[in-house]
């Protein structure tokens, strides 16, 4: 079945959780779920790109890599230049100060959120799957819009754009010291970009308007694992997006090593035994922590510890075949 036949928008589906937790893998194997349903993306907004190292391929702009299945990650500078230029402000991307100004921004969540944006309205897939960056800088991506949107109401940039005004004589002391050490028109020129941003306010007021009902329509799949408090992490930040009006439309706990005390033969060395049963004891401990995701109500799906070498699209599929109907249950998705 084509889920696209029967709808008139793709299905936005972000995995959060805590760094090193496997999500870059997961979100790679529920693409290759997808694939089966529609045309479908996985795209990687985390700096690290673990994506191309999940794959064991090179990852340049879109490519695909199975029938129906693309990747794609996210080029913070390009992105920014793309959405200058689509704006007519274009020119204060071929200066010095464009890096600079650009980095006052959280310009790589909102970079991230431009190329969503364009991914879901341009690129005709009826799945998009985000990988994203670990819990902290996926709350700094919830918030990135409503940062840029506040930021030209600061009294800073009230005080720059009042140099543009001022063809630059409104000029501090501190100010005038940093325009001697980084050039003459230093300040001046980093007023006009500000001035040229805030020319492009309401398109910016309009992305923040998308992101947030974007969001509002998305499936969140959180993941974890059950030790080094990753568990922990996870549930404050699902307590955070709750405060944001999201919920988590499943738990996936990677990583689960299941010992049990039947494992081993009772005449092992006593070496054996006892290391045996730190293992039995640890594996009770991940089940505790585990149970502790049941206060968010959503629907669980445990993996097992493989420990095989898990940067191979070999080892992706095989977890896709493993999780193909808890996602497909999530999705609400018939074959």
């Amino acid at each position: 079945m084509r889920y696209g036949a029967e709808t008139k928008n793709s299905r936005l589906i972000f995995l959060v959780g805590p760094g090193g937790v496997g999500k870059t893998t997961m979100s790679a194997a529920i693409g290759f779920v997808l694939r089966k349903f529609g045309k479908t993306i996985v795209i990687t907004i985390d700096p690290a790109k673990r994506l191309k190292s999940a794959l064991s391929i090179p990852i340049d702009g879109m490519k695909q890599i199975k029938e129906n299945l693309f990747v794609t990650q996210v080029d913070k500078e390009n992105e920014f230049r793309k959405f200058a230029f689509e704006n007519n402000i274009g020119d204060i991307t071929r200066t010095k100060l464009f890096e600079i100004a650009a980095d006052l921004l959280p310009s790589e969540e909102y970079s991230a959120i431009l190329k969503i944006i364009d991914i879901y309205e341009n690129n005709n897939f009826d799945f998009v799957v985000v990988d994203t960056p670990p819990s902290l800088k996926f709350l700094n991506f919830l918030d990135a819009p409503g940062k840029i949107k506040s930021m030209f109401e600061t009294g800073s940039v009230r005080y720059f754009l009042e140099i543009v005004a001022t063809a630059g004589k409104r000029v501090s002391l501190p100010l005038s010291i940093a325009g001697k050490l980084f050039g003459s028109n230093f300040i001046v020129d980093f007023a006009k970009f500000l001035s040229s941003l805030k020319g492009v306010f309401d398109k910016m007021e309009e992305v923040y308007r998308k992101s947030v009902d974007l969001l509002s329509k998305s499936i969140i799949i959180a993941v974890a694992s059950p030790y080094d408090r990753k568990i922990d992490e996870l549930s404050f930040m699902l307590t955070e997006i709750k405060k944001r009006k999201l919920d988590a439309s499943a738990i996936i706990i990677n990583r689960f090593v299941d010992f049990t005390e039947n494992g081993i033969p009772s005449n092992s060395p006593q070496s054996i035994l006892n290391f045996h049963k730190n293992l039995v004891n640890l594996s009770r401990s991940m089940k505790d922590r585990i149970k502790e995701t049941e206060k968010f109500r959503a629907p669980l799906f445990v993996i097992k510890e493989k420990f095989v070498d898990i940067n191979s699209q070999k080892y992706v599929e095989s977890i896709s075949r493993e999780i193909a109907d808890f996602v497909s249950g999530v999705l609400k998705l018939k074959s």
